[in-house]
């Protein structure tokens, strides 16, 4: 996977680097921190203490979100005529959610109230008449969506028609017309004067509440509705921006401080959670959440959130840990065979990566999905084929590449399908996959860019170690929550000197290293353990975020190091890259390498260097001979150029060589007519862009 780093705004330019020192000095923080604030939107002193110190007061007015009026009228009828209610929800982490606020409220009001939640593998997401006609049935006079509905104009109007209301609230675009109901409350409407439009359902259902109390004259505490809008704004990954920043970071604090809902307390302690995060609602809560609803059990969730027994919430929440763990196993199943299908077949050269398999679960295929995107940075549509030929899609795709229009260049082909930009789903009859395959090569061949498949990691700006102290830290924590457009900080901090390199983990998979006074720790990165030995004359860069550990009673910052830049042509996978494109792409790929920026010497092996190597690769045949020590015995080596010379040698045919985890395995022909290196196409082709 190639990258590239980019700084997340251009501080150099005047008018930015003037509202940099304005947030600095008018909110007493650090420079650093000033521009963290400036990157996420704030363009002066105000904005900047809105972003760094939220308060209840920012809270946006409820009855600005378009038809609440109509809404909670409706609601307080129901309640004084001791209507039958039903909440409709999804069976994802915001669905569920959202409709436990609304039940658990609605019974603390004495209310008549049931839910629904469609089981995602049965009858799939949002309402059915089949739904509709048996809570009709069940005497149900008003259904109260959550997180579902905008587009259900059918099902409402299947209800209006049996007597029975419906009121709206989603957070998802409106598709044209919208559909009939007493109300519908999404500030995605066009005619929505409501200031924030990116609620997510469980977030639209605690502003019904706001409105709800408003309207009794009410003053209760909120904190349990709170808590959970928090877990589920978080686990949608809506824009941790505005409002959404509110109910997080408030939300959190609540969990962390005194716990309201008992069902967060005990899916914590079950996950050994002990302080609740963004970060770790987003990666250990949220999935034990959502894989009830990927396995068809998404009714418990309601329980989990609204019984107030601890038997009982810790019951639901152990189920949903075994639930996940089975989940687990599932994916990483469906995982193995999807990455070595790919390879096998080498799906990997294309532009869209497509796998497909027999009964593959397709309430996982989707983190599958992103997954396999983590190995190569493409577009990956992973397909799940059930016993009757259909097919189901889970499409994620990559910045500057337009997933959803591509589907739709080809939508002859699906049952159904939908989407956006990054992500899409959709259905398709098992003998159309190939035709779907080919429509998109055709289509990458038209409308992408190799620059695509770079992957652009965006940091903060530059960091000293001189200014890692604890103002700092504590500055930084004040950014919190962490995630969709706020996310975590991440410093490039230049021409570093690593000591006391040393791999740890399971299977030696990560790397640490001291910066000065600074430990630092990069995680999954130990294969550059042998890299970051040698002594560069400029050093190495880094990103990473300056973290507390907290260790015995002790607290020490640590660098958490996320990317490390060691000098391009010293990096064995980027100069694999590069090779492989010399050998293989055109002259106007060829010519975008970043190599050329380099001196002749860099890049194009002399005589006396792939002399030297031949008679090493010839000494060291039998057993093999490491990579890096050839390197490290000819300082005018460097990793390219002794990977360019291999290949010369392969192609020309004087040393038959294998590079396997890290040593170079050579076998000398017998026979050999003296070779000319200077006809070797890859010297060729060197020579040709150097000039």
């Amino acid at each position: 996977m190639q990258e590239i780093w980019c700084e997340r705004i251009d501080s150099s330019q005047p008018e930015l680097a003037a509202v940099i020192d304005e947030i600095a000095e008018e909110c007493n923080i650090p420079r650093a921190v000033a521009k963290i604030a400036a990157a996420r939107g704030c363009r002066n002193g105000m904005e900047a203490m809105a972003y760094l110190e939220p308060n209840v007061e920012d809270f946006h007015n409820p009855w600005d979100l378009p038809d609440m009026q109509k809404a909670v009228e409706r609601i307080l009828s129901a309640k004084e005529n001791g209507e039958k209610v039903c909440v409709y929800g999804d069976y994802d982490v915001d669905g569920t959610t959202a409709v436990s606020i609304l039940v658990d409220y609605f019974k603390s009001l004495g209310m008549d109230v049931m839910h629904k939640i469609p089981n995602r593998l049965i009858e799939g997401y949002g309402m059915n008449i089949e739904a509709v006609r048996k809570l009709i049935d069940c005497g149900v006079k008003l259904i109260v969506t959550v997180d579902n509905g905008i587009a259900a104009k059918d099902e409402i109007a299947y209800a209006a028609e049996h007597g029975v209301d419906v009121i709206v609230t989603d957070h998802h675009e409106c598709q044209g017309e919208l559909p009939k109901a007493v109300a519908v409350i999404d500030a995605k409407r066009p005619d929505s004067q409501y200031p924030f439009s990116e609620l997510c359902g469980a977030g639209l259902a605690f502003k019904c509440v706001q409105a709800l109390e408003e309207a009794q004259g009410q003053t209760r505490d909120l904190s349990n509705y709170l808590e959970c809008a928090a877990m589920a704004t978080v686990a949608d990954i809506v824009p941790l921006q505005d409002e959404n920043r509110l109910i997080v970071k408030m939300g959190i604090e609540s969990i962390n401080t005194d716990c309201k809902n008992a069902g967060i307390q005990a899916l914590a302690q079950v996950s050994n959670v002990q302080e609740v995060t963004s970060g770790n609602i987003g990666f250990v809560l949220a999935p034990k959440i959502n894989a009830a609803g990927r396995l068809g059990e998404a009714d418990c969730v309601v329980d989990l959130y609204t019984k107030k027994e601890a038997v009982q919430v810790n019951q639901v929440a152990e189920f949903l840990k075994d639930e996940n763990e089975k989940r687990q196993e599932i994916e990483a199943q469906i995982y193995n065979e999807a990455v070595q299908a790919i390879k096998l077949q080498k799906k990997y050269q294309e532009v869209f990566i497509c796998a497909a398999g027999k009964n593959w679960h397709s309430g996982v295929i989707g983190i599958v999905a992103s997954k396999i995107q983590e190995i190569w940075y493409h577009p990956v549509i992973v397909m799940g084929i059930d016993e009757d030929g259909i097919a189901r899609g889970s499409c994620r795709s990559v910045e500057g590449i337009n997933i959803f229009e591509a589907l739709s260049g080809c939508s002859e082909l699906f049952e159904t399908y939908g989407g956006h930009e990054m992500a899409a789903g959709f259905s398709i009859k098992e003998e159309n996959i190939p035709k779907l395959e080919s429509f998109l090569k055709e289509w990458a061949k038209k409308n992408h860019s190799r620059i695509n498949l770079i992957k652009k990691i965006y940091y903060d700006g530059d960091l000293s170690e001189n200014d890692i102290d604890w103002e700092l830290m504590d500055c930084i924590s004040m950014c919190e929550p962490y995630g969709v457009k706020n996310p975590s900080p991440l410093f490039r901090l230049s021409h570093i000197h690593p000591e006391e390199v040393k791999t740890m983990g399971q299977d030696q998979a990560h790397l640490s290293f001291k910066d000065g006074d600074f430990r630092c720790i990069a995680f999954s990165q130990g294969k550059l353990a042998s890299a970051l030995l040698r002594d560069y004359d400029e050093g190495i860069d880094v990103l990473a975020v300056p973290k507390v550990n907290h260790f015995m009673g002790n607290d020490q910052i640590e660098l958490m190091v996320k990317n490390i830049l060691i000098p391009e042509l010293f990096d064995h996978e980027k100069c694999w890259q590069y090779l492989k494109i010399l050998k293989n792409a055109s002259d106007a790929v060829i010519k975008e390498l970043p190599i050329w920026q380099y001196d002749q010497k860099d890049i194009l092996p002399n005589r006396e260097e792939t002399v030297w190597v031949y008679k090493m690769l010839k000494k060291y045949a039998e057993n093999g001979v490491k990579f890096d020590a050839l390197m490290d015995r000819n300082k005018t080596l460097n990793c390219f150029k002794l990977l360019a010379i291999l290949e010369i040698f392969n192609e020309i045919d004087v040393v038959h060589s294998k590079l396997k985890k890290g040593i170079i395995y050579s076998k000398i022909p017998k026979e050999q007519q003296k070779k000319d290196i200077k006809k070797a196409e890859l010297v060729i082709k060197l020579k040709r862009n150097i000039n």
